[in-house]
């Protein structure tokens, strides 16, 4: 008998490395590691399987419009990020918890704060519009999601990504919501993963940089 080559599901590209997040996510909230360890873990594994998906997902990728508009969405994302505490309206109070590197020695300090602005900025937003706006809010319209144009509309589509975001960012899940309102929007506006991608890189990267300048580690 003939050896069959196994042809791979189409959404297994865009799905993988969302669910390689996942699972170290697990592991850290059940305390398996370090924290410290562990995301640099996350980052190389998650950036990994994003090689692995790239022939799948290429495809989606090739339109790059929109990223200015993308970049100007990412900007008021970040407002809506810090806004609540800014103005008060949070009780939470951010300078505790969250991923803090002060605590480690010097050297570890700078290799684990490179590590989590890496994995924020250039590999948790290319997985993250892969999974939400490259896959799930077509998978929605229809189960062959390939046959579905990016950027197509449907309220049932649009409302669940938004819902799902949102609880993904657990206790911040209304701003994730809304979050989740404006990427949408990138999305039927521009019919670009990029400029999503762009977006959410920004947003990541800004607050980043308030995270560092604040010391309010209960963001990340």
């Amino acid at each position: 008998m003939a050896h069959q080559k196994q042809v791979r599901h189409p959404a297994a590209a865009y799905v993988a490395p969302f669910v390689v997040y996942l699972v170290f996510l697990m592991m850290e909230q059940a305390g398996v590691a370090s924290v410290f360890l562990l995301y640099p873990l996350k980052t190389v594994a998650v950036a990994a399987a994003l090689v692995w998906a790239w022939r799948g997902v290429r495809d989606d990728l090739r339109e790059r419009r929109g990223a200015l508009f993308g970049a100007l969405i990412g900007v008021a994302a970040l407002v809506i990020w810090v806004a609540p505490e800014l103005l008060r309206l949070t009780k939470t109070d951010f300078t505790v918890g969250g991923f803090n590197p002060t605590v480690l020695p010097a050297p570890c300090s700078t290799l684990a704060t490179c590590f989590r602005i890496a994995g924020a900025v250039l590999v948790v937003p290319i997985m993250e519009e892969l999974f939400w706006r490259g896959w799930m809010i077509r998978w929605l319209v229809k189960p062959d999601f390939r046959s579905v144009p990016l950027g197509t509309f449907t309220w049932e589509s649009f409302g669940i990504t938004v819902l799902m975001f949102g609880i993904e960012h657990n206790t911040l899940w209304h701003v994730g919501m809304i979050t989740g309102v404006l990427y949408n929007w990138i999305y039927y506006r521009t019919r670009s993963l990029w400029a999503c991608i762009i977006a959410h890189a920004v947003t990541n990267l800004l607050l980043a940089c308030y995270i560092l300048a604040s010391g309010k580690w209960g963001y990340w």
